[in-house]
């Protein structure tokens, strides 16, 4: 009876097989075909005895890389097949499979029924694979890497992009790990992204960095996909990547740039600025917005059209000409500061002005700067002027006073003639103090240093000033007030000076109040160096001075008053600024003025001159140079009645003759000869005779350096002209008194 089932059932297969136009075929699961109908031959071309226990997939055109038949088929299923016929046309298949199982229920093969897939189907899957072709061009000439990976991290495919940015070529890549383009220290990115791919998410523009096949580091941006089967279900991730390392330091640069810009705008004295059409304010940006006393938020957003007061008013007109189209410069006082206004309208479509644009640029430095240059260079100018009028004027007063030195050592100091011309000397002298007064600021002279008590020098200075006026004299002096080293006739005079001026600006009366204290400087105070300072302030209450004049009053020759040689603080300046220090005045009308100088402390007094002998040394031989005859007479007169043996000559070279047949003990050298060998050149040429050579330098043309720093040239002293008989012999005695004898010969 079993038997004749089996047949039954095999001879109902035949007939239903030999019945049905679908393609029947059983698959063993190594792929061959054990049933094969009537409808099989007419599909395919081939007949039962051909196919039956053949495997049939490369017949088929099915890939090796298919697996074929599917081993994992648990139910049935409907698919598209690409098959081939026995003639080997392309044939789309329209199939459905179902598992074919055993006595155990495990799968032994799979059974296909099929049937051609229409016209319109067909051409459809052609076009489905012509988009295919041109998606897999794009993704091949894409600059991106396109990569797609199993839900292992295994790199399926590669494209050019990715070669390009990772570096690997395609055969290199594809078949291995994607951790391989992971640095060490981000592996378990990979993890995370996988488990989100798995879940169905997609992973968008995801910024991270990777690893070149050189070893160089590179930052991408990932957009990561699942990429799903028929089934629905995630079989693999596809990855575009995009090298973002160039954007990234183009963005860098942007922003270095930016930065540096920034620095640059909030470091430097400007201001940048921008109006809208209306005059409305929107931009403000820079340093000196906050030096000029400005706030943004305040200004921000704020119309300026139609301000009619103060500095605004201008800014306003200034405004209203860019916005009517035209370029300018301007400059503009703002808040005690110069400002140089750059307009520059904004022109849109059409030629409208959409807004303007400008910068402002603080001025007030520069312009202080170039006025500081032209104070400089009037000095300069001035002092080449006063040296040379000293110069000449000091010659003729050194013949005027030596001779009437000499008269009045003639004459008996009862005698009425000898008043007469004593009271000439003094005349004689105060005009040289007319020279040195010009001298005092000329180039060059310097003061002659020793330790200074400036305590005892403002207080007597101040008092005689003002002696006989209805000015007071208020003087404040630290106790433990340093020492400087200086001129003391000079600080006295620029004491002098400041008492003198607070005196008449005050014609009604009041108190000068002189104020003086130590001070450590840091540097950053004034212009002058960090160390320890005596500083001196001289105030008053007069009627001040406006900030137009402020800046011009230590000006050669400036003066606000009606009378007055405008030198009293140009000559102080120069005084104090040749001590090293530094002088500066704040003052306002009606509210005094405030003049302040400093000058360095002595660090360390020198040793003290040993007294001079008391005896008078015996007389001695002088050599005496200059190219004025009148001065050359008196001065031997002088020296003559002083009981020294005296030789004049007139220039350097008649000098060196004469120290060549006679040693002197002493040689006196005028320093400027018009037409001659000078004082400096006749010591060196003298050098060369006698080493020991003893030399004391005297001109009337006190800006020549060798007059400010004589020792430094060579010179033991020095005798400013004009001079009297008593100043040339306190110059000669104290020489003279350690001499060697002249006669000592070389």
């Amino acid at each position: 009876m079993e038997g004749e089932e089996e047949a039954w059932c095999q001879r109902a297969w035949e007939v239903l097989a030999g019945a049905a136009t679908d393609a029947l075929i059983a698959w063993t699961q190594d792929g061959k075909v054990l049933a094969w109908n009537e409808g099989a031959t007419c599909l395919y071309g081939y007949e039962a005895r051909e196919v039956m226990g053949r495997d049939m997939r490369a017949e088929f055109g099915i890939r090796d890389s298919d697996v074929w038949p599917p081993a994992s088929l648990q139910g049935p299923i409907a698919l598209e097949l690409d098959r081939r016929q026995k003639d080997g046309t392309p044939l789309v298949v329209l199939a459905e499979l179902r598992p074919i199982k055993g006595e155990q229920g495990t799968a032994i093969g799979v059974a296909e029924i099929g049937r051609p897939a229409s016209r319109t189907l067909g051409m459809a899957r052609v076009e489905q694979q012509a988009v295919r072709q041109h998606l897999a061009a794009i993704v091949e000439s894409s600059e991106d890497a396109i990569v797609s990976k199993s839900l292992k991290g295994i790199i399926q495919s590669w494209n050019h992009g990715a070669e390009q940015i990772f570096g690997y070529s395609a055969q290199e890549a594809i078949g291995r790990p994607v951790t391989m383009l992971i640095p060490p220290d981000r592996q378990d990115e990979e993890g995370r992204i996988l488990a989100a791919i798995r879940a169905g998410e997609r992973v968008r523009h995801y910024e991270t960095v990777r690893l070149r096949k050189d070893g160089q580091l590179i930052q991408v941006a990932l957009s990561i996909s699942p990429v799903y089967d028929n089934q629905g279900r995630v079989v693999a991730a596809a990855k575009i990547a995009r090298d973002m390392t160039t954007y990234r330091a183009a963005e860098q640069a942007l922003a270095d740039s930016e930065n540096r810009l920034r620095a640059i705008v909030e470091s430097v004295p400007v201001v940048l600025f921008a109006f809208d059409a209306d005059g409305v304010l929107t931009l403000l940006k820079g340093r000196a917005v906050e030096a000029l006393g400005l706030k943004r938020e305040g200004l921000l957003g704020r119309s300026f059209r139609d301000l009619e007061t103060g500095p605004a008013a201008g800014l306003s007109a200034q405004l209203e000409r860019a916005l009517a189209g035209e370029r300018s410069t301007a400059t503009l006082g703002v808040a005690g500061r110069i400002l140089e206004i750059r307009w520059l309208p904004v022109v849109g479509p059409g030629g409208t002005i959409q807004g303007v644009e400008g910068i402002a640029i603080d001025m007030t430095e520069p312009r202080r700067a170039q006025e500081e240059a032209l104070r400089r260079s009037k000095w300069e100018s001035f002092s080449a002027l006063a040296g040379g009028i000293a110069h000449d004027f000091n010659n003729v007063l050194a013949a005027i006073v030596g001779n009437l030195a000499l008269a009045r050592m003639k004459l008996p100091t009862d005698s009425e003639a000898a008043s007469f011309i004593g009271e000439s000397e003094n005349a004689a002298m105060r005009a040289r103090g007319l020279t040195r007064q010009l001298l005092s600021f000329a180039k060059g002279d310097r003061p002659a240093r020793h330790p200074v008590d400036l305590a005892s020098l403002i207080e007597s200075t101040a008092r005689f000033a003002l002696g006989g006026s209805n000015v007071r004299a208020h003087v404040l002096v630290a106790q433990d007030l340093w020492k400087v080293l200086g001129d003391e006739g000079q600080l006295s005079q620029v004491i002098n000076n400041l008492v003198i001026n607070a005196q008449q600006a005050m014609p009604a009366g009041g108190a000068v109040e002189l104020l003086a204290r130590n001070v450590s400087l840091h540097g950053h105070e004034t212009a002058l160096p960090a160390g320890d300072y005596v500083r001196i302030d001289c105030v008053d209450s007069g009627m001040g001075i406006n900030e137009k004049d402020v800046t011009h009053v230590f000006d050669p020759f400036f003066t606000t008053k009606s009378r007055g040689s405008g030198l009293g603080l140009t000559t102080s300046a120069r005084i104090v600024q040749d001590h090293g220090g530094h002088i500066e005045i704040a003052s306002r009308p009606g509210e005094g003025a405030r003049v302040r100088f400093y000058v360095p402390r002595l660090v360390k007094e020198g040793r003290a001159q040993e007294a001079l002998r008391s005896a008078r040394p015996s007389k001695g031989r002088i050599l005496f140079m200059d190219d004025e005859e009148p001065i050359r007479k008196v001065a031997q007169a002088m020296l003559t009645h002083l009981g020294y043996h005296v030789c004049t000559v007139a220039e350097g070279s008649a000098a060196v003759r004469e120290y060549q047949k006679n040693r002197y003990d002493i040689v006196i050298l005028d320093l400027t000869v018009r037409d001659g060998l000078g004082g400096l050149g006749t010591l060196e040429r003298l050098r060369g005779i006698d080493p020991g050579v003893v030399a004391i330098v005297s001109s009337g043309y006190s800006s020549d350096p060798v007059m400010a720093d004589h020792e430094r040239y060579g010179f033991v002293a020095k005798v400013p002209k004009p001079y009297t008989p008593e100043a040339l012999d306190a110059a000669i005695a104290p020489l003279l008194a350690f001499r060697r004898p002249a006669s000592a010969g070389i």
